[in-house]
């Protein structure tokens, strides 16, 4: 309706929109096998393009949208790294609320790039947001300059799949380790890269990811969430961390590379207290 009215959306229907959750929720409305959904396929088939229901179904492997409490965890983090505001990019976009609940001083001081690889999810967060550079295509399909942003800000997507990018190809990186891999080019030197991401990044025994990031990053903390932790926003049980990482400048030595390394001794069985002391602003570092 905006789009065919050309005109942005009112107050009534951006409050409408933002509790849009992503298809990743509700893989059964593309499954053709699920009798009990059948009214609902049918319904979305007809509101949908044929291009818009194909990427639609792609992002049900990954469509988890992130709970406020872990965002507004996480920026207070950014807060204490040192960030105010600046050259923001969010990689996994999804309607935007790394936008919607970032700090009104440091959104003030900040201009935001999002990536969002499903083009009528842009559009609702366009539509939210119209003040933000949001791009409708794959993060591995974007023309942004290297070394420009000042933070990159995520909830990466998840699984056991590749992209093509000329530049990564060799390493064979999964979806969430490519995502760091990729920002991590777009972030200046002394910048800083927070994502959530699946916990293989950090315990699976292929160490490959780790090696890169340990020579030109310095981790400043992980977190372990509860696997319930997207529960109640996005109806999804999964493990998952918080990696924050500040790039080298030139000439800077790594700290420490131990982290690298998997080890049976690394204990995450506080991740609730560790997410507190986030939230009151300590950061558990590991």
């Amino acid at each position: 309706m905006l789009d065919a009215e050309e005109r942005p959306a009112t107050e009534k229907e951006k409050a409408t929109l933002v509790k849009y959750v992503g298809w990743g929720a509700m893989p059964q409305v593309f499954d053709v096998d699920s009798t009990d959904w059948r009214r609902e396929q049918i319904q979305l088939s007809e509101l949908l393009s044929d291009e818009e229901h194909r990427s639609a179904r792609a992002t049900t492997l990954n469509a988890h949208y992130t709970s406020p409490t872990v965002i507004g965890a996480m920026y207070r983090a950014a807060e204490r790294f040192g960030f105010q505001g600046g050259r923001v990019l969010e990689p996994a976009f999804g309607i935007g609320h790394f936008v919607g609940l970032m700090p009104e001083d440091m959104l003030h001081r900040s201009t935001v790039t999002g990536i969002e690889i499903d083009p009528l999810t842009a559009r609702i967060a366009k539509a939210l947001y119209p003040d933000t550079d949001v791009r409708p295509q794959p993060f591995e399909q974007t023309k942004l300059a290297d070394g420009f942003y000042d933070l990159a800000i995520s909830n990466v997507p998840f699984g056991d799949y590749t992209v093509h990018d000329p530049r990564f190809n060799n390493y064979k990186f999964q979806i969430h380790d490519y995502f760091f891999a990729a920002a991590l080019e777009k972030v200046r030197p002394g910048g800083l890269l927070m994502f959530i991401t699946s916990r293989g990044t950090m315990d699976k025994l292929d160490s490959t990811l780790r090696e890169l990031l340990s020579t030109r990053t310095e981790l400043l903390g992980a977190i372990r969430l509860p696997n319930d932790a997207f529960k109640k926003n996005a109806g999804t049980e999964v493990t998952t961390d918080i990696i924050m990482l500040r790039k080298l400048r030139a000439g800077e030595v790594p700290t420490g590379t131990a982290w690298k390394e998997t080890a049976a001794s690394i204990n995450f069985s506080s991740s609730c207290l560790c997410l507190w002391r986030l939230v009151r602003g300590q950061i558990c570092r590991r």
